[in-house]
């Protein structure tokens, strides 16, 4: 059988589909989702996202899903598919589209908040606005396109209608049948889907360790109206650039006590204006203020609102609590509101960030008491619902660690689904999946790929391996000055180091003496070629100051010849 064919029931009269589904990030991890989905001669992707670097990783901005399969198949590929417009969702867009030029499937404010992340180079661009309820032909595929609440607005679950059932990606979800836009959760589509038949679903596993329902984004006006009435001076209001409900919620509350709002940040001024041009949220213009009138206002009729809740380093609120913003000091008796959960990893720069704000004074409200901040992602009730209004016949959990897999693993068996019929899967896993049952194939390469600036790297780049040991040992650097012909030192030693030990430390002077020495004993030998008197010079100078510090840093011996 060709495997790139349809193929055919036992009776040889209904072609059916072949169908498969290689997930290239967004399993084992939170962040950089991305799928491929086959079927027969045609294909699309499902997001392009990126995610945070890990701490070890020194310099990285972010990191992308591996593209190598994109290039196997980009003569197959339709287009892209996006389910919604968090970074984690739509930050690698721009790379995706260096490998297959197709068009971009979004809702209105996903594809606003898409084209900044598009770089100049790759426009125009082909684009398809699509809204939830939308069923449109993708090449050969029947792709549906159902309502679903986050916490970003116009989010949706992709459903793939196939000859074999229906392959459901939930994208990420929670059922909130009370959000801010009033448009709950489909789940009457849900259920409708699962009669007809669901083949596969992959869902959300974000808080499948979590009981119980998330909340509803509603819940929090109550604690926004409290914090904005009580608060005595300026507040400072931090949340993700793409929760525009939120944002909307905190500036309804401003409003009733009639303060000023100064939205800081590049991305965050963005959604807002994206929002507001697409209608889905409601400020009027004389609320807002701009940079030059901030002066004029008293703090307690300003409220600022900024990104940074995730602790990153060039955030407004992480140049806030660090006291470098270019024109915003916080002070005592501001309120600083961090609306939003560390994504793992970055708890630390979180907790950093948290810290220098209480330093200056600030009243900062961050604690899941604090009741600022609802989660997007469905907790065990909501991905209980899913599974039992869907009954897929197999379940691949994505989106989370492996953990978080695991445990909605366990929940799919809880209610009814059989444990053989569930799949733990890994990044690059490709499968295949009819009525028959899912079979893995050879899986992919899928390590991330490393953004540092323009620059593209592995995870074991030998440049990354440098940065480790640079941030844990320091460097060394020696240079001298040497005759072509007779080997005698014209200049130097002298000796720089930077993380290894004080610049006017006795180990320098006395390790100058000891490379100036050691150089001369080599000039009465056979020196050899330049090459080998820096190996040999290296190897000196690496024993001597881990004798000496028990430290192995860089080292870099230069030697000049006249």
């Amino acid at each position: 059988m060709n495997k790139t064919q349809s193929h055919h029931t036992e009776d040889g009269n209904k072609p059916r589909d072949y169908i498969r589904i290689t997930p290239l990030g967004g399993l084992g991890e939170i962040g950089k989702n991305m799928t491929v989905y086959e079927v027969n001669e045609d294909a699309i992707i499902i997001d392009a996202g990126f995610k945070f670097p890990e701490y070890d990783m020194q310099g990285i901005d972010y990191v992308i899903p591996n593209m190598d399969y994109l290039d196997q198949i980009k003569d197959k590929v339709r287009g892209i598919v996006i389910t919604h417009s968090h970074m984690d969702h739509i930050g690698a867009l721009g790379y995706v589209l260096e490998h297959v030029r197709v068009p971009i499937y979004a809702s209105k404010f996903a594809l606003g908040l898409i084209d900044d992340v598009i770089p100049g180079r790759l426009k125009p661009y082909e684009t398809r606005v699509v809204d939830a309820g939308d069923r449109v032909r993708i090449g050969n595929m029947d792709v549906e396109f159902v309502r679903v609440t986050h916490s970003v607005p116009e989010s949706m679950a992709i459903a793939i209608h196939t000859t074999e059932g229906v392959i459901l990606h939930t994208g990420d979800y929670k059922i909130d049948q009370t959000p801010v836009d009033d448009k709950p959760i489909d789940l009457q589509r849900f259920s409708s889907l699962g009669k007809e038949g669901i083949l596969l679903l992959l869902s959300d596993s974000t808080n499948a360790e979590e009981s119980g329902f998330a909340g509803s984004e509603r819940d929090l006006r109550s604690t926004f109206d409290s914090i904005v009435r009580d608060s005595p001076g300026r507040i400072i209001f931090s949340t993700f650039s793409s929760n525009i409900h939120r944002i909307q919620q905190i500036i309804d509350a401003v409003a009733l006590q009639n303060r000023r709002v100064f939205v800081d940040g590049r991305s965050i001024i963005n959604s807002v204006k994206v929002a507001r041009k697409v209608k889905i949220m409601d400020v009027p213009e004389s609320l807002f203020v701009q940079q030059e009138e901030m002066r004029g206002i008293p703090k307690d009729k300003i409220l600022i609102v900024t990104t940074g809740t995730q602790g990153e380093p060039m955030s407004g609120l992480s140049r806030l609590a660090r006291g470098q913003h270019d024109f915003v000091k916080v002070t005592k008796g501001d309120t600083v509101v961090l609306s939003a959960d560390p994504i793992p990893g970055n708890e630390e720069m979180v907790a950093r960030t948290v810290d220098n704000l209480f330093r200056l004074g600030a009243n900062v409200f961050y604690r899941g008491e604090d009741k600022v901040h609802v989660s997007g992602h469905g907790a065990q009730g909501d991905l209980k619902l899913m599974l039992s209004l869907t009954r897929p016949m197999f379940f691949v959990p994505v989106h989370g660690e492996y953990r978080h897999l695991l445990w909605n693993k366990r929940l799919a068996e809880s209610v009814g689904i059989p444990g053989s019929h569930v799949f733990v899967l890994e990044n690059g896993q490709s499968f295949t999946v009819d009525r028959e049952g899912l079979t893995p194939l050879k899986r992919l390469p899928a390590e991330g790929l490393l953004i540092d600036g323009l620059a593209l790297g592995l995870p074991d780049s030998p440049i990354l391996t440098d940065r480790a040991r640079l941030s844990k040992d320091g460097i060394l650097v020696s240079v001298v000055s040497l005759d072509k012909m007779t080997g005698k030192i014209l200049a130097g030693p002298e000796i720089v180091s930077k993380g290894v030990v004080a610049d006017d430390d006795a180990i320098l002077g006395d390790l100058t003496r000891a490379t100036k020495t050691y150089l001369q004993a080599h000039r009465g030998r056979d020196a050899g070629t330049t090459p080998d008197l820096q190996l040999d010079l290296h190897k000196f100078l690496a024993k001597y100051i881990y004798d000496k510090t028990r430290r192995r840093p860089i080292i870099i011996p230069v030697i000049l010849e006249r």
